[in-house]
């Protein structure tokens, strides 16, 4: 299968709504497939294991970086003029203890792991192969990956895709940096969103 048409099929299938997190699941389940049809090793390769101290370094500094950029672009976005992003359907966590840690769980054993799978490993890769008579191939996957991953945050609005876009570029650049294995980016991904339902709980965001 070509990897645009691939690419294509596995962005299509997070769109499918039919229960909670069924876009994630389907989305995840084609990406699998698609690659194990290619008979590529990359699900294991995805898995390798690097040194505990590359991963846990790695996935702080991505993390720190993301926070801080968010936090800025976040305000300067719509300081220039841009809407801002509408948070309001996390608003109900605030004081809500169970509900946030029920948030936190699915971030880490759900949200985090398939996204990251779907966003940085199948779409950096299949890019890679689109792209590979470029000189920079890998670069420009980064790029493609982090536009496409911006893009289905549609509706989050301009602001939102361009936070999205930005998140996607220190994510995949973390995925090269570790040797394109998915430990570090599902790590930075959970602190992330972990800070931010903690700011939601809070009454910060």
């Amino acid at each position: 299968m070509p990897s645009v048409a691939a690419i294509l099929i596995v962005v299509a299938a997070t769109f499918v709504k039919v229960f909670p997190f069924s876009g994630h699941l389907l989305a995840a389940g084609a990406a699998l497939a698609i690659t194990h049809m290619h008979g590529q090793n990359r699900i294991a390769s995805w898995f390798g294991r690097l040194p505990f101290r590359t991963v846990a370094l790695g996935s702080a500094a991505c993390a720190a970086g993301l926070l801080v950029t968010d936090a800025a672009v976040l305000r300067w976005l719509p300081a220039a003029g841009l809407p801002a992003v509408d948070l309001s359907r996390f608003h109900g966590l605030r004081g809500d203890a169970q509900t946030t840690a029920m948030w936190i769980a699915g971030i880490w054993l759900l949200v985090g792991p398939t996204e990251e799978l779907i966003s940085r490993g199948f779409l950096i890769d299949q890019w890679s192969v689109a792209l590979k008579s470029l000189e920079r191939a890998p670069l420009f996957a980064v790029v493609a990956s982090a536009l496409t991953f911006g893009a289905v945050h549609f509706y989050e609005g301009t602001t939102g895709v361009i936070t999205n876009v930005i998140a996607g570029l220190w994510l995949g650049g973390l995925y090269l940096q570790q040797r394109r294995t998915l430990w570090a980016v599902i790590i930075a991904y959970g602190i992330v969103d972990t800070v931010a339902m903690l700011a939601f709980f809070y009454g910060w965001l």
